[in-house]
């Protein structure tokens, strides 16, 4: 087999793989053509696409924390504490007073409550936080060392609060010239992280006011959204 590559009067040059040969017309029995390699092409159709990449699938990410309200919005009726912007009520004792003056939009503590002479307080703060309940706890302690001068952990407990798990410790530590008795108790409602710090510095009676405090805690409670 070969290509015609010229033709004279009575011969033709093939190219073979051998090189050029000179055919003879009389002696040619027959002459095929073989199709181009644009027919070829046309036969085989167009070179399938190579499938798409996979795209990867996207990650999932937690939604970001809601805005801090403009204000918030608490009140006192007869012996309850109710604080409308967080959702919750507890028992106040008669004799206490909420500190509204203490609560910024936009800062970690969300209510203020205590004695006239601010020897015994209850404060509950709020904050948003990607870790679990230990890890929480474990920062917050950090912040009761740097608040409390000779700060010293006493007794550390799981319990529940609002039905809550919840993580409690309880610390003695001196602050602005008082020596304070206290308990912190920490949990979570979703992403929300509470603190509530139970303090008295009210010397002869801090057994009492400590039972007050851990009476005051346990009526807390969440109202429906």
């Amino acid at each position: 087999m070969g290509k015609i590559v010229a033709y004279e009067k009575d011969s033709f040059r093939v190219e073979t793989s051998f090189g050029i040969a000179i055919i003879y017309k009389d002696r040619i029995e027959r002459i095929v053509f073989e199709p181009g390699s644009k027919e070829a092409a046309d036969k085989t159709g167009p070179a399938s696409a190579p499938p798409p990449a996979a795209k990867p699938a996207p990650k999932e990410t937690a939604p970001p924390p809601s805005p801090p309200p403009a204000r918030i919005v608490e009140y006192v009726s007869g012996t309850r504490y109710i604080n409308e912007t967080f959702r919750f009520q507890m028992f106040k004792p008669p004799t206490w007073r909420s500190y509204p003056q203490l609560v910024r939009p936009g800062g970690p503590l969300v209510a203020a409550l205590g004695t006239p002479d601010e020897t015994t307080l209850m404060l509950v703060g709020r904050e948003n936080f990607n870790g679990d309940l230990t890890g929480y706890a474990r920062l917050a302690e950090n912040a009761l060392q740097r608040t409390y001068a000779d700060y010293r952990k006493q007794n550390e407990r799981r319990t529940t609060v609002a039905g809550l798990p919840a993580f409690e410790r309880d610390f003695t530590g001196e602050a602005e010239g008082r020596f304070w008795t206290g308990t912190a108790l920490y949990f979570a409602r979703g992403r929300d992280y509470f603190t509530i710090l139970s303090l008295t510095a009210a010397g002869d009676t801090t057994n009492f006011q400590q039972t007050l405090l851990r009476k005051v805690v346990d009526t807390l409670e969440f109202l429906p959204e």
